[in-house]
């Protein structure tokens, strides 16, 4: 007859803790059950525990027959049951302690390729939450000391993986560290190409004086709203010529300047009926290399412009309190320009009188432009608009403040949106990311943006995010930088 042995004993007392050398719980509650009456509750027990611990059928039969009969023979039974229950066990330990080991003798912990391919393999055979599998490594590796069974590979499995899950594996943290360099490094560089991009040198193009003239202001004027003012009176009436709009941006891109953008600013406000204070303000924008604020100059730079800009009227010159406002189809840039040194913050009402809220409702309604080639009206729709109609004010953010603090949003949402779980360091959650963000610069004035039919969408869902609605990230950000 077997006796169980110390280890026989450490083992049944870790998985079966309420079961004894010479009695067995499970056994009188399924015979109490059975005399109450609740045979589907003995019947539940019976397949669920007793016949998962005592296998063999005769064998079982006879050990419940000699406890229901008091049968001195049934502690002796139930001790040769227990040892037999307790070889499995460590036959089945050693089992999985050889599938967890292999290979750990050889694997490079510098490789983080290596690293990252023999952890994911791990973690594919053990439980989906990560950090119950390094609970299971743990607790296998105590095995492995106990019964002196490869007990050095398995600490060093069990320490691999919780390193690995914990993120605090230095191979693979420089591995990570690569590849986000290296990603903004190839993201600086498309971006500057695709600013550059001009098929052609533009160190052979020659500006003749003339030129020059036309575009520059005279190096006397050195006060902000000054500057703003003058940009403003030299390019208003040369919005509708083609040939000087591309003198000045080429002009700008060669010699770095921001010629063009100012120039762009005008136009792109003229073309789609901007206030002056709003057209002032993008100029403005362009103007300032840093954080400004001036009350003062605000004021100034509204009271100055109106009477200087009747100086310059003509008929494609639209005057404020003369000619109806047109609806935009493309919101207008921010009334507060922050930047590192300065900002401008028009907090002041504009001077020109303003219409009462239910008749500007109503002369908007009524003047909608029309998606072109059907007969639906445009509601503006670019992410621009989106952010107007969540802050409530009349202009929007200023588009670089936008997208220096979007990422920490898109991030939350992606976090909440994703279908299923996906691994650390798979780059999924980044790529998803990177596909928002992009989505958001390139349609940031697009009245006609539709995410829930984009591309971004699908390729979205492909990588295991849903995200029906583009607005909660935007919403996301405005709570999170009130």
């Amino acid at each position: 007859m077997r006796t169980l042995t110390d280890i026989h004993k450490l083992l049944l007392k870790e998985q079966y803790p309420n079961l004894h050398a010479d009695s067995d719980p499970d056994i009188e509650r399924y015979f109490e059950m059975r005399k109450a009456g609740r045979q589907a509750d003995a019947l539940n027990l019976y397949n669920s525990a007793l016949r998962t611990r005592y296998p063999d059928d005769r064998e079982r039969a006879r050990l419940l027959g000699y406890y229901r009969s008091r049968d001195p023979r049934y502690q002796l039974m139930l001790r040769e049951c227990l040892v037999l229950l307790a070889d499995r066990m460590i036959t089945r330990a050693k089992r999985i302690i050889d599938i967890l080991v292999a290979d750990i003798l050889v694997l490079d912990m510098r490789d983080a390729y290596s690293v990252i391919k023999h952890a994911e393999r791990l973690l594919s055979l053990l439980d989906p939450d990560r950090y119950e599998a390094v609970s299971f490594c743990e607790r296998h590796a105590r095995l492995a000391r106990l019964l002196s069974h490869r007990g050095e590979e398995m600490e060093r499995t069990a320490e691999l993986l919780r390193l690995y899950v914990t993120d605090t594996l230095d191979s693979v943290q420089d591995l990570i560290k690569q590849h986000e360099e290296r990603k903004r490094a190839q993201a600086a560089r498309q971006y500057a190409q695709a600013r550059n991009r001009t098929g052609f040198d533009l160190s052979h193009i020659v500006f003749s004086q003339e030129d020059v003239k036309r575009i520059r202001i005279p190096e006397s004027i050195t006060r902000v709203e000054d500057i703003v003012i003058a940009y403003c009176l030299k390019y208003w009436n040369h919005t509708s010529d083609p040939a000087f709009e591309k003198t000045i941006v080429l002009y700008g891109k060669k010699y770095k300047t921001r010629h063009g953008d100012i120039f762009l600013a005008i136009k792109n406000g003229r073309d789609h009926g901007w206030k002056d204070e709003e057209i002032l303000n993008a100029v403005l924008s362009n103007v300032v290399t840093g954080y400004y604020y001036s009350i003062s100059g605000d004021v100034y730079l509204q009271r100055t412009w109106a009477k200087y800009k009747m100086t310059i009227a003509d008929n494609n010159t639209t005057i404020q309190g003369q000619v109806e406002e047109p609806q935009r189809a493309v919101p207008p840039p921010s009334k507060k320009t922050r930047r590192k040194k300065k900002s401008v913050a028009n907090s002041l009402p504009s001077p020109q009188p303003r219409q009462k809220t239910g008749e500007a409702t109503k002369k908007r309604i009524q003047q909608a432009p029309r998606i072109p080639g059907t007969n639906q009206t445009l509601v503006p729709n670019s992410i621009a608009d989106i952010i107007r109609k969540h802050t409530g004010k009349t202009y929007t953010v200023y588009k670089d403040l936008f997208f220096k603090h979007i990422r920490p949003a898109i991030r939350t949402v992606l976090s909440t949106s994703s279908d299923k779980k996906s691994g650390l360091f798979t780059g999924k959650q980044n790529e998803a990311e990177e596909i928002v963000y992009d989505f958001l610069y390139t349609h940031y004035n697009n009245p006609y943006q539709n995410w829930g039919e984009s591309e971004e969408r699908n390729k979205l869902e492909e990588l295991g995010y849903r995200i029906i609605d583009i607005e909660p990230i935007i919403t996301r950000w405005i709570n999170d930088n009130k």
